[in-house]
């Protein structure tokens, strides 16, 4: 057995320990495998800062090492039933998986698991039946991540959240399709929920946002980092309550897309100190000018670094809206799908407010040659690490401008 594989059969034995894969990276790399190395050195940085920080921004933009090479995963074979998940890569390895069932993961999880550093799990479906048999399986404590992206219901959660070998589990996920009232309830009230720090559970089967009222009821939560509440048809009383709770005191990253939040939704919202809140995603939520308005004026907008405001027939207004606020370290703001124009491009171009701006996502926005012209001599053009413009109304004469602009990085 040479170094390289002795240094990978201490990864499966340690798959939290980084300071093995950095070790294992250079080990690759003497034996000529220097792009894997260079990856799995990027990954291991980039789990290090939150997706907003100017030094993640930089390395996932301009760093050639921060992208995977397509053809690796064929050299990883999996049984049938088990594949790679959409994202397989953990911290520069193979680490994450969908399995068929809760049969198939018990079938051969002890094979899989001898092979790879599998700390993420994804589920198609568990049946009741298998819910308690996985629980007993020892080969879980591995996962720090756990998904249905389908939903799943109380009986099958409830015990399997039970299981004691779930000692690492850090992240649930859960989609909406078979998720319920008893779901929420059978999550909140489990053994592993006071040590999540990431939830993300769907339940667009009853008005009112189940979870979000389980939460905000909550003296004692967990200390979430991430939550996300999409699509839970959530009603303005149920957030003006979540918002004020213990509950997000410590959450760093809100996802509130896909709720027909409106500007009363947003004027909830804005009523929360929210300390710790970075990144907040309001795609698809029907916010209005006026919500967004009210939104620049809460407590926490100052704070922000990543805005998400994409989807919302948003007019020119809006944009000069968050052109205007205070915002000053705010690096990503995502305006795609909206009716930005011309007008928008241009006060979010020339802000003073925003100088630490550097990812500005305004596809489909209704831009054209003339809202190109008011800002291509603008200082602070180059400092982008990404312009999104695709799908504006440019003509190849400007498209061809613009790319040639000196430290310009646009998508068109």
């Amino acid at each position: 057995m040479d170094n390289v594989e002795q240094l990978y059969r201490a990864i499966l034995e340690n798959p939290a320990e980084d300071i093995l894969r950095l070790i294992y990276a250079d080990a690759l790399e003497e034996a000529g495998a220097s792009e894997r190395a260079a990856f799995i050195r990027t990954q291991v940085m980039l789990q290090r800062y939150p997706e907003y920080d100017p030094v993640a921004l930089r390395i996932r933009y301009t760093h050639a090492s921060a992208q995977p090479d397509p053809a690796w995963l064929g050299d990883w074979e999996l049984p049938e039933g088990v594949n790679w998940a959409t994202e397989p890569y953990r911290r520069g390895l193979p680490g994450a998986i969908e399995v068929r069932d809760g049969a198939t993961f018990l079938r051969h999880a002890a094979d899989v698991l001898a092979r790879y550093p599998i700390e993420s799990l994804e589920f198609r479906v568990v049946r009741v039946g298998e819910a308690r048999a996985l629980a007993d399986c020892p080969l879980l404590q591995q996962i720090t991540t756990l998904t249905f992206p389908q939903g799943t219901s109380g009986q099958v959660i409830g015990p399997l959240l039970a299981s004691e070998y779930f000692t690492r589990l850090k992240e649930l996920r859960l989609g909406s399709q078979f998720t319920t009232a008893a779901t929420v309830a059978a999550v909140v009230n489990s053994a592993v929920f006071p040590q999540l720090t990431s939830l993300a559970i769907r339940n667009d089967s009853r008005a009112g946002g189940p979870l979000a009222g389980e939460l905000a009821r909550l003296t004692a939560p967990p200390q979430l980092r991430r939550l996300d509440l999409s699509g839970n048809r959530l009603s303005a009383d149920v957030l003006a309550r979540l918002v004020v709770s213990p509950a997000v005191q410590t959450v760093e990253e809100l996802h509130l897309s896909d709720n027909n939040l409106g500007a009363s939704g947003i004027t909830a919202l804005a009523t929360g100190t929210l300390p710790a809140l970075r990144s907040l995603h309001l795609a698809r939520t029907r916010p209005q000018e006026a919500g967004v308005n009210t939104l620049t004026h809460a407590p926490f907008f100052r704070n922000l670094r990543h805005l998400s405001l994409s989807g919302n027939n948003l007019g020119s207004t809006a944009a000069i809206a968050l052109a205007k606020a205070s915002a000053d370290h705010l690096h990503v703001l995502n305006l795609s799908d909206n009716r930005i124009g011309n007008r928008g491009l241009a006060a979010l171009a020339q802000s003073p407010q925003r100088d630490n701006l550097l990812v500005l996502n305004l596809a489909n926005c209704r831009i054209n040659d003339e809202g190109l012209t008011a800002i291509l001599k603008e200082p602070r053009l180059s400092q982008f690490l990404h312009l999104d413009l695709s799908g504006s109304l440019l003509s190849e004469s400007y498209q061809e401008l613009l790319q040639a602009h000196p430290g310009v990085r646009v998508q068109l």
